[in-house]
């Protein structure tokens, strides 16, 4: 049985434009090492590095990971979200009443 390889995506329209920014932000913030970092999402160093400078996106699952460890840490908004850039208006989320 050989082995799987994962096919990673760009990162396109699932993820902001500055996400590698965010999460090297987030790294900062949270005083861990890329190493540590990468530790406690579950990926190797080498994965972390492709988020950041090769435009691969972390799978559902990581980022969830992310997110949950940026929360616990305090740090979810503010530096890796951005409510009045990443959350659509209320209005837009209405739908629209006959």
């Amino acid at each position: 049985m050989g082995v799987q390889r994962r096919a990673h995506r760009p990162v396109g329209s699932d993820l902001p434009g500055d996400f590698a920014e965010r999460l090297a932000l987030f790294k900062e913030a949270s005083g861990l090492s890329w190493k540590a970092l990468a530790r406690a999402l579950g990926v190797r160093p080498y994965r972390l590095r492709q988020w950041r400078m090769h435009g691969v996106s972390p799978s559902s699952a990581h980022l969830f990971a992310l997110l949950t460890l940026a929360e616990r840490m305090g740090l979810r908004d503010g530096v890796l979200m951005c409510r009045e850039r990443d959350l659509p208006e209320v209005a837009e989320l209405e739908a629209p009443r006959n």
